[in-house]
């Protein structure tokens, strides 16, 4: 049942004017990337269950049927809650025209902006209250990003070429963030929808 939903056509697309057009169908190698990552979310469950029949001695056939569904709630809550995470890497990038594929789960992320428009990010950066240690001078900067509530961050920088005046937004995520669970996986490509967002606004 949950199979025919995230492969229906339908499915990662709003129909509505201003929807999520621009990411456009389902990227299924994300949400198998996605599901196996929450399922060790869920891995207390099965294990308590499994412990909690050996301790009361109950070694029958019962056991490896309570298994076998325990197992398989496992597995539904598991891509449900991948299900979710998938909605809300689609909400983050809604508006921003940056494609919801597997790639967001890389740990470095980038972002260009045309000529002219390297003062928006900056100035987007430098007053936001998720950057810290902002430090550089004209054409590049070195700060701190956090895409989530709590103290962990992700590197950036911005650099401006200095011919063609083009901007380059850079986040990167280090391996302590990559091993966290739901949309803290995809930390870099969190951030860089919300920088993209202060450097397109008007």
């Amino acid at each position: 049942m949950w199979f025919s939903l995230v492969t229906a056509p339908g499915f990662g697309r709003r129909t509505d004017a201003g929807g999520w057009g621009a990411v456009g169908m389902v990227d299924r190698r994300l949400l198998w990337r996605l599901w196996p990552a929450t399922m060790s979310g869920f891995a207390p469950l099965p294990t308590t269950v499994g412990l909690s029949d050996v301790v009361d001695g109950d070694l029958s056939r019962s056991l490896a049927e309570d298994l076998a569904v325990t197992r398989l709630v496992w597995a539904v809550f598991s891509l449900l809650a991948a299900l979710y995470v998938y909605a809300a890497l689609l909400r983050r990038a809604r508006g921003t025209g940056i494609p919801v594929t597997v790639d967001v789960l890389r740990a470095t992320q980038e972002r260009a902006f045309p000529a002219g428009a390297a003062e928006r990010p900056r100035a987007g950066i430098a007053g936001s209250e998720r950057a810290y240690d902002v430090t550089g001078e004209t054409g590049a900067w070195d700060f701190q990003w956090r895409p989530f509530r709590g103290r962990h961050a992700v590197t950036g920088s911005l650099t401006v070429d200095r011919s063609s005046g083009a901007a380059r937004v850079l986040l990167r995520a280090d391996q302590g963030l990559m091993g966290m669970p739901g949309q803290r996986r995809a930390s870099a490509f969190v951030a860089v929808c919300q920088v993209t967002r202060l450097g397109e606004s008007e």
